[in-house]
């Protein structure tokens, strides 16, 4: 199915084909995605506003200047999304038991989100922006985090020793996020 410059409503959920679609310029506000499956769905210049993503599967699916705002993605593994058409933003959202391992995020908006208990496994994410996130229980593995910022985020654990942080943007006192892994004791 073809989907182009609609907005759609938790009243519309039913009669919407996901799998294999295609959305451009579309809306979806207030609806709750509870294992719905996204896969080889193609979403470009889409928002989703106030939305709940619980579940959902993602396999090759491509997203194209996708935002979420203000909206929750629980147990999601955007891991499977084609790696090689992503472009993705989050404004005001909460994820919690996400996946972006291996995706290019390289210049990514992560803004005001809480990532709690997200798991980023060797995902470019170099020049994006935490810009005030909670990272509570997130884990960043072999990551490339140059020239990213933190400024403002919270709850980080980054080991500098197996990810690459030069050039990256913190604050203080969140800084120690750097070396808690190190067992040692700052007065």
């Amino acid at each position: 199915m073809y989907y182009e410059d609609m907005i759609f409503t938790k009243e519309d959920i039913e009669l919407l084909t996901f799998e294999n679609s295609e959305f451009l310029s579309c809306v979806f506000r207030g609806i709750t995605f509870d294992k719905i499956s996204f896969n080889g769905t193609t979403l470009e210049k889409c928002i989703f506003k106030s939305c709940q993503l619980i579940s959902s599967t993602f396999y090759d699916a491509k997203f194209i200047e996708v935002n979420f705002e203000n909206s929750e993605l629980i147990s999601i593994h955007l891991s499977h999304i084609n790696q090689f058409i992503i472009e993705v933003a989050f404004y005001n959202s909460y994820l919690k038991y996400c996946d972006l391992s291996k995706l290019d995020l390289q210049k990514t908006d992560l803004l005001n989100s809480t990532f709690k208990e997200c798991l980023f496994f060797e995902t470019n994410l170099s020049q994006a922006v935490f810009n005030n996130s909670d990272l509570e229980g997130s884990s960043f593995d072999k990551c490339n985090l140059e020239r990213a910022n933190f400024k403002g985020a919270v709850n980080y654990r980054i080991n500098p020793l197996i990810n690459r942080i030069k050039g990256a943007k913190f604050s203080l006192p969140d800084l120690v996020g750097l070396v808690r892994d190190f067992d040692i004791k700052i007065e």
